[in-house]
């Protein structure tokens, strides 16, 4: 009997050192997750959520650095810079498949079929 329990617990104690060496080491994981955060300066103080005009290339101006007719680029064709038709009222009527954008102070009136810009009003 002496020598069965002795043989399991040789066994048990064999089993979990080799689980022990086959797992990660957690502590490398979060080291390089810290060293990614810290690298992207994307990440704000809190470190949770990307401020997008604070990382911007440039501050664009488009009365200034655009022309009717070219493409607007596609960062501003989101949602979040499209005209409510409340604040619309104060624009030009739109035609079919056409959409204000206002970035940065600026409207843009653009052609949402091809994305081309129609007009620009300060």
């Amino acid at each position: 009997m002496k020598k069965i329990i002795t043989t399991i617990a040789l066994s048990l104690s064999a089993l979990m050192a080799t689980s022990a060496m086959a797992a990660s080491d957690h502590r490398y994981d979060d080291q390089q997750r810290y060293h990614n955060h810290t690298q992207d300066n994307r990440w704000n103080n809190n470190n949770n959520h990307y401020d997008h005009d604070r990382y911007d290339n440039k501050r664009v101006n488009p009365s200034r650095d655009w022309r009717v007719g070219q493409t607007l680029p596609r960062q501003y064709s989101s949602s979040r810079f499209q005209v409510s038709d409340r604040e619309a009222r104060r624009l030009a009527k739109t035609g079919r498949y056409q959409q204000w954008y206002k970035i940065n102070s600026d409207y843009v009136l653009v052609n949402e079929r091809n994305n081309r810009i129609l007009r620009i009003q300060n």
